[in-house]
């Protein structure tokens, strides 16, 4: 009789646990899910002492830096800094583009690198990133026009530039669809990103919740076009690779445990320019492409450059 009456309790016990977490589950499916993918955090680059031992001010690296405040066409202001060559100045700028929940400063390493080499590096905060206005991340149906608005400050402060565009994971994405779009950009370095947005959020359903729903995918979409009012499905680098004839470099790493391989490399196939390098990075993670790359993935790039 006891052992009925125990079943009978863990089964009530059962019953109201599995109510709950259903309940817990279209809570999150319909409230907090949809702000998944546009509510990045916002990196302090105080903060960030690992990636950034030296410092996240642009003077800790020998940087002499133009703060920019920059009106994007809806009128948020974006966060830049402008970093002028500091030896064999060739012409050319490079403009950066940082990942999702990241920040401009993160570039500093590496815009230290290049202005050395003799490149103009210009470093933004993307939207609803680090000291950039803007509630909403939209992976480029915004960003777009926002890195529009960046060339035509470049343009009417140091004219005759010629404009390269660097862009890691969600600014690789960013940065094919600005180079479909304005032509202004005359060559592209693309790094661990993604064909389509869809395909990306429900791969992110996998990697961090173990989860492969096309539907889930499509709701957590669909509510968050609602809330920042853009149209994820629009979001489509692959397409815009289509549209893209200047020059260049994808790269990918082959364990990259995020964004797979085969995202970056359905970009690369499709597209349009004649002067196109692939380099897939052996053991690189999604996060790790410039460090694991070492020096022969720097010098890869560097030869992609000096062609431009």
């Amino acid at each position: 009789m006891n052992y009925k009456r125990l079943l009978r309790r863990s089964l009530r016990t059962l019953g109201v646990l599995t109510l709950l977490f259903c309940l817990f589950a279209a809570w999150a499916v319909e409230y907090a899910l949809p702000y998944w993918p546009i509510k990045p955090l916002r990196r302090n680059p105080a903060e960030m002492t690992a990636q950034l031992p030296l410092g996240y001010r642009p003077e800790q690296y020998g940087l002499q830096a133009e703060t920019w405040q920059v009106h994007t066409p809806d009128s948020i202001l974006l966060s830049a800094f402008y970093l002028p060559a500091r030896t064999r100045a060739n012409g050319k700028t490079l403009l950066l583009l940082h990942g999702i929940s990241n920040c401009k400063e993160s570039f500093l390493p590496r815009a230290a690198e290049l202005t050395t080499q003799g490149y103009n590096v210009l470093l933004t905060d993307l939207r609803a990133h680090g000291q950039s206005g803007g509630d909403y991340n939209t992976f480029g149906y915004r960003e777009t026009r926002d890195i529009s608005a960046l060339l035509d400050t470049l343009d009417a402060r140091h004219p005759g530039t010629k404009v390269g565009i660097l862009g890691h994971s969600l600014g690789g994405a960013i940065a094919l669809q600005c180079l479909a779009n304005d032509k202004r950009l005359q060559f592209g370095i693309i790094e661990s990103t993604f064909h389509a947005l869809p395909a990306v959020i429900e791969q992110y359903g996998v990697n961090y919740f173990g989860i492969r729903s096309e539907w889930l995918a499509r709701r957590t979409l669909d509510k968050s076009a609602e809330i920042a009012r853009y149209d994820p499905y629009s979001i489509l680098p692959v397409k815009a690779a289509e549209r893209i004839t200047q020059p260049m470099f994808i790269s990918h790493g082959e364990a990259d445990e995020r964004i797979p391989l085969a995202f970056g490399r359905q970009n690369f196939e499709h597209l349009a320019s004649a002067d196109k390098t692939w380099y897939a990075v052996p053991g690189a993670r999604h996060s790790t492409i410039y460090k694991d790359g070492g020096e022969a993935y720097k010098q890869a790039v560097q030869a992609f450059l000096d062609k431009q």
